[in-house]
């Protein structure tokens, strides 16, 4: 039941910024950044934040429709950092 009441709220945010105004979807974009940044942070102070994220980068390669997205960021690492 809770479950359900969530998925709604997020179909209904979805649609909420999908069709708002540009200045209130800068906004929203604004905030969401913050979140990175945060997240950032939490990755550099955080063993168990960074065992999480790695969890889920691990999972994420693992699967063949995500080769794309690998071989790109090969290209961009040979790319910018060697």
């Amino acid at each position: 039941m809770l479950l359900d009441q969530m998925m709604s709220v997020m179909e209904k945010l979805v649609k909420e910024i999908r069709e708002t105004e540009p200045e209130k979807r800068d906004h929203f974009l604004k905030i969401t950044s913050e979140l990175f940044t945060i997240s950032a942070e939490a990755i550099r102070i955080s063993p168990e934040f960074r065992q999480g994220f790695a969890l889920v980068h691990t999972e994420f390669l693992k699967y063949p429709e995500c080769r794309e997205t690998v071989e790109q960021s090969l290209a961009a690492y040979k790319q910018f950092v060697q």
